[in-house]
């Protein structure tokens, strides 16, 4: 077991009330791609040239839960063989949704095995769009209880990158006409979206705005966010969260007991230090609230492009992260017991000289899991630990799937028979693992 002291006090959180202005724009958008810098973790791994190699490639029932097999499957079903970066979500009958970019569409898939076989894809734009993808800035889809799909996606628009969203009430037959997320997407980029289902249905989206940037050296980007209404296929006018976030670390969000949005992400505090923080949207129309919940004291000039995970099941907070700070570095994971206002103490998880990465976070009551990778310099290896006392004690971490080739973030994902990972890569293909 590994032991994790019950909740003490690691600093008291305090609300953000200066907002960061520097110099420099690290890791912005540009017409026709990303640029993104080369961060000291990218160093770490060009140390070897084994490393060099592999960072540059950088519910309907099936049965009880014992007898269970982990999925896989290709893309020898898409025009173009699929992609890296695809995002799943289970429908209310166990479907498993899965969105697919690639170069000029995205798809919209499913499968009724547990991923062992997909659906013939649906184009989501049937006009062709230089669709913008990467590990941190993913498409999203999302089921309500209803059948009703909602997906978000990136793509070039009047705009370098500009997200856009589509609705089907057809159970994926077909999808609306795509349209911009952003109400100012003709004048400003937005990028990095996160889109979050409620339990009652509703559909958040939240992402990375630059409407606000008056000088292109400032630091950071703007939280804007909106609600999707899967039946009209509209939502209000975009409304703004917060300043500073981090512009290439995605956001986490999560809904607390009065099933309000709660997010996690990595902000750009003063003297260009990056640590995480939360954001939280009262009822009742009252100002966002937003204070920094981990203190590694991470000063970097450049896009860590890593973004946290956030968790919450019967009023326990979960998050992980990753940082190379100069009090701590590694992938860590802690928890609240008071609504985020104080965090355990960080708990160091993953092989240090193994490269942990990219984590990811699902508590359902007392079980609560994480998932991540690590890389030897010749394979990818999928690892999880598990809890089974709210996060205060942890089983061992185990490898549950390996990969000799390019590799997308592992995601939690549940339904009525359990939590499982989703996971993808270059050759093998997708792969949904149960964790029994």
């Amino acid at each position: 077991m590994i032991n994790l002291p019950d909740f003490p006090i690691i600093k008291r959180a305090a609300r953000i009330t200066n907002k960061t202005r520097g110099k420099g724009f690290s890791g912005g958008f540009l017409k026709g791609g990303f640029s993104y810098p080369f961060t000291p973790w990218a160093a770490k791994a060009a140390s070897t040239v084994l490393l060099i190699s592999a960072v540059a490639l950088s519910a309907c029932s099936h049965g009880n839960q014992d007898y269970l097999k982990s999925g896989a499957a290709d893309y020898s079903h898409y025009p173009e063989g699929g992609g890296l970066f695809v995002s799943a979500a289970f429908g209310p009958d166990g479907r498993l949704w899965r969105i697919v970019p690639e170069k000029k569409h995205v798809y919209v898939d499913y499968s009724t095995d547990l991923g062992k076989t997909f659906s013939a894809p649906v184009v989501i734009n049937k006009e062709s769009q230089p669709i913008k993808v990467s590990g941190e800035n993913r498409p999203g889809i999302a089921v309500d209880g209803s059948g009703r799909i909602t997906v978000i996606y990136a793509a070039e628009g009047a705009q370098p990158v500009a997200l856009f969203f589509s609705v089907s009430a057809d159970n994926g037959r077909s999808f609306s006409t795509p349209s911009p997320l952003s109400d100012k997407a003709s004048e400003a980029n937005s990028f990095q979206g996160r889109l979050a289902l409620s339990l009652s249905g509703r559909a958040y989206a939240f992402w990375h705005d630059e409407r606000d940037r008056s000088d292109w050296r400032q630091l950071g980007n703007a939280i804007y966010y909106t609600t999707i209404d899967a039946r009209s296929g509209s939502g209000p006018v975009a409304q703004k969260l917060s300043d500073s976030v981090c512009d290439c670390c995605r956001i986490a969000a999560a809904f607390d007991s009065n099933e309000q949005p709660v997010l996690l992400a990595r902000f750009i505090y003063p003297g260009g230090i990056r640590d995480h923080g939360l954001i939280t949207i009262p009822t009742g129309g009252k100002e966002a609230l937003s204070w920094r919940v981990t203190f590694d004291q991470w000063r970097i000039e450049a896009c860590p492009e890593h973004g946290p995970a956030i968790s919450i099941s019967d009023g326990r907070y979960h998050i992980a992260w990753f940082t190379q700070g100069s009090v701590r570095q590694g992938l860590f994971y802690a928890y609240s017991s008071d609504q985020g206002q104080h965090f355990s103490n960080p708990l160091s998880f993953g092989n240090s000289e193994k490269l942990p990465s990219h984590p990811d976070i699902m508590a359902q009551g007392e079980h609560v899991v994480l998932t991540w990778t690590e890389f030897d310099g010749v394979k990818t290896q999928l690892m999880v630990m598990q809890s089974h006392d709210g996060g205060q004690t942890w089983l061992p971490p185990r490898a549950i799937a390996e990969a000799t080739d390019e590799t997308d973030f592992p995601f939690l994902l549940s339904n009525n028979q359990g939590i499982f990972v989703s996971w993808n890569s270059k050759t093998k293909g997708y792969r949904l693992l149960p964790l029994n």
